[in-house]
């Protein structure tokens, strides 16, 4: 999902080109990910592969499942395979690379870098998301800032690019304002007949992004979603 949002993200940020020289503001969550000090990126960056396919062998096989995964973690994968010449580059449109990511508190920061050199620029987005009360497998997104460098731009195009790609994914998307800003709720697992997995947490905490639930191996009737 995430790479999925950085791509439509530079898809949208393409038609504002003429804004580059005015859009030149780095965000600083940003800046402060581009110095990863004593990390070694190649690592963890294999770790968090290791990890991740781990998350979903326990999906399918175990009751109860989940990990944390760090901002640090993943900007080191991005770091290490989608710079300008990395061998993921390639996934997002021609002259976007290097995208980040930041947790703060419960808000999540991503943004993923146009060009190089002068005239390069940063489109970036803030969410806050949470699981959504008495509905299972359900998360509400809501998009609190939206800009390339300093400069807000309109969401409609990219929240519906957002909406297409979730459902191919089998995860519905309704989208419904919150005073000026939009949100999305998304439910998981929209086209499976039969409920098999429930996400019980899912949240952005502390620089981490924390997932969890379980699976019905048994058969069993879930439960209802976290208050």
């Amino acid at each position: 999902m995430i790479l999925a949002l950085l791509i439509l993200l530079a898809a949208a940020s393409a038609a504002f080109g003429g804004l580059v020289y005015s859009a030149k503001k780095e965000p600083p969550f940003y800046s402060a990910a581009n110095h990863p000090g004593d990390w070694d990126t190649h690592e963890r960056s294999g770790k968090l592969l290791t990890r991740v396919m781990d998350l979903q062998n326990d999906i399918r096989a175990k009751d109860e499942w989940g990990d944390t995964f760090s901002a640090d973690d993943i900007n080191a994968f991005f770091i290490e395979n989608m710079g300008p010449k990395g061998r993921l580059a390639e996934s997002l449109p021609k002259g976007f690379h290097s995208p980040r990511v930041a947790i703060q508190g419960d808000r999540l920061f991503l943004g993923v870098k146009y060009r190089e050199g002068f005239w390069s620029t940063v489109s970036w987005l803030e969410l806050k998301g949470w699981l959504v009360k008495d509905q299972t497998n359900v998360a509400a997104v809501e998009v609190c800032n939206l800009k390339a460098g300093g400069l807000p731009f309109g969401s409609q195009t990219l929240l519906d690019k957002i909406a297409d790609v979730a459902r191919e994914s089998s995860i519905e998307v309704t989208w419904y304002r919150n005073k000026s800003n939009p949100v999305g709720l998304f439910k998981f697992f929209a086209k499976q007949p039969r409920l098999t997995s429930q996400v019980l947490t899912l949240e952005a905490k502390d620089g981490n992004l924390v997932v969890a639930g379980r699976s019905f191996l048994d058969g069993a009737i879930p439960l209802p979603a976290p208050r």
